[in-house]
């Protein structure tokens, strides 16, 4: 007879938790089609007041320090988007939980994330295209949509991002798109709830690249972190896509060397047991809710429960 699912009360005596978001639009950008990870703000309320009953909220510094992560809990948010400021930061002042927002310098100074271009291919309908032109160029498996090969790391991210813009300049042009991301000119907003970190410079995947693009991508963005003023910023590294292939020793090596206190993965699981270590820096996984109800979020974190993971 198989075990019955856990509490979340009976969760939090177990493990942490830490959490994953990207979009907060309340109501998303049709140009970015369905592939957006976006949560809306009032089911992220939703979550996060359910979950504060049995976890304990803190910082991510707090939650990647503790020597024990039972019942505590934080929240992450990727990629820099500007609706996380407009209509999220309401949601964590009025449940006073703390936020980590993990940026991409290029994108706050207006070059259009590329897996935001690969969306808009995908919206237009114009994949088939792309693959017609770009396919042979780039490694595959069988069947495997261009959504995935195009972040695939047998594919150099810096290659496939020139093909994407060789291949959207013969399109019609992608309009407003860089206003999605907070830009170098607005200011991050300084907020006593609300940290900022590295999620490298362009979101390529890591393991894709050579050391020196690699470092490129790590220390240049934690170099333009350290010169936006008055916020309070974390020295965690979020690792872009955060995947067991997006990454690679060489990655926690010049990570390490930067500065970096940990990182964060992002491959779904929620985990028991001991502190990860790799290398030299605690490894820390996210779950990833979807824009579902408080009852499905709690079905799938039970799902993704490993006792044995660390």
């Amino acid at each position: 007879m198989s075990a019955q699912p856990l509490s979340v009360h009976e969760l939090a005596d177990q493990c942490g938790l830490a959490l994953l978001y990207h979009g907060t639009f309340a109501s998303p950008p049709a140009v970015l089609g369905k592939a957006l990870h976006n949560v809306a703000p009032e089911t992220l309320f939703r979550h996060l007041e359910a979950l504060s009953r049995s976890y304990r909220f803190v910082s991510v510094d707090e939650y990647c320090q503790a020597s024990n992560r039972k019942g505590l809990a934080t929240v992450t948010v990727d990629d820099g988007y500007q609706c996380v400021p407009d209509e999220a930061f309401r949601v964590f002042e009025a449940l006073q939980i703390p936020l980590a927002i993990f940026i991409n310098g290029a994108f706050m100074k207006g070059t259009l994330f590329w897996r935001d271009q690969v969306r808009v291919i995908m919206e237009r309908g114009r994949s088939q295209a792309f693959e017609t032109r770009f396919g042979k160029a780039l490694q595959r498996d069988p069947g495997q949509s261009f959504y995935r090969y195009t972040k695939d790391p047998r594919n150099s991210s810096i290659r496939v991002c020139e093909m994407l813009d060789a291949f959207l300049e013969d399109e019609a042009p992608i309009e407003g798109c860089t206003g999605f991301y907070t830009q170098q000119t607005q200011e991050l907003i300084a907020h006593p709830l609300v940290c900022y970190g590295s999620h490298s410079l362009h979101h390529y995947v890591l393991s894709s690249l050579n050391e020196d693009e690699q470092w490129r991508e790590i220390d240049e963005n934690r170099r333009f972190l350290e010169t936006l003023p008055h916020v309070q910023k974390t020295s965690v590294f979020s690792i872009p896509f955060g995947g067991d292939r997006d990454y690679n020793d060489a990655t926690v090596r010049l990570a390490a060397e930067a500065g970096h206190s940990a990182m964060l993965l992002s491959r779904g699981e929620v985990q028991g047991g001991s502190v990860h270590l790799d290398g030299r820096l605690p490894m820390i996984d996210r779950v990833m809710p979807r824009d579902v109800k408080v009852a499905e979020l709690i079905l799938d974190l039970q799902a993704r429960f490993n006792p044995s993971g660390h």
